[in-house]
């Protein structure tokens, strides 16, 4: 069995997310990775996979009504008055 070990900007592409965002998921504790050297970092496949299975429970749980938000009130109106 071969275990694959992705970069963290891999794991960042995969993910839809910044790299540094994965590099606090690391040292949150969050996200299981190996430190080769200062500033080589790996993630196993496995680890992914884990971090995954386990998030997916916590998006479920979610208790907000995302349809009730509403966009930021910004500008000024036509006549040059500010909106309130």
């Amino acid at each position: 069995m071969t275990i694959s070990f992705y970069t963290v900007p891999e794991v960042a592409t995969m993910l839809r997310s910044k790299t540094n965002y994965i590099y606090d998921l690391i040292s949150q504790g969050k996200l299981k990775a190996i430190r080769l050297s200062e500033r080589r970092t790996r993630i196993s496949s496995d680890a992914l996979a884990e971090f995954i299975s386990s998030s997916g429970e916590n998006v479920n749980n979610l208790s907000y009504n995302i349809s009730k938000a509403q966009p930021p009130k910004r500008g000024r109106k036509p006549n040059g008055t500010i909106k309130k």
